[in-house]
């Protein structure tokens, strides 16, 4: 079982920037759930699009829809911070949004295996299924 960073968004504090930090060279899951947001009841979320522009410090990868939660994995390269901002859909065409703000420690003893410039926009849609 791998641990991962979670946020949990807010329906109150909706300015609330996420913060978290990685030493280089870690890879773990950024969860993002929406369920303070959402409405119960309401349909789970059907597209999720991550965007940064730092992709030097962390790199993104593994888009995931769950429910009421998204998942992308990031793995921390080289010392910086990374930004990143999450957008989700609902069937009703309401989109929500998240802010993260990673800070990569150095590991100042070890050498990098090598970085990566990983994308800077990530995007998972659940399609409906056809009628059977």
């Amino acid at each position: 079982m791998t641990r991962a960073t979670k946020n949990i968004v807010s329906a109150y504090q909706r300015d609330r920037v996420f913060a978290s930090s990685l030493y280089a060279n870690e890879s773990r899951e950024l969860v993002t759930e929406f369920s303070g947001v959402l409405e119960p009841g309401d349909n789970p979320i059907v597209r999720a699009t991550w965007d940064t522009y730092d992709t030097v410090f962390a790199a993104m990868s593994d888009p995931e829809i769950d429910g009421t939660a998204v998942k992308v994995r990031i793995r921390a390269q080289y010392a910086g911070r990374t930004r990143i901002r999450v957008d989700v859909t609902t069937p009703s065409g309401d989109v929500y949004s998240a802010w993260h703000s990673i800070r990569v420690q150095g590991a100042p003893y070890f050498t990098n295996n090598g970085w990566v410039t990983g994308p800077q926009h990530l995007e998972v849609v659940i399609l409906p299924l056809e009628p059977t």
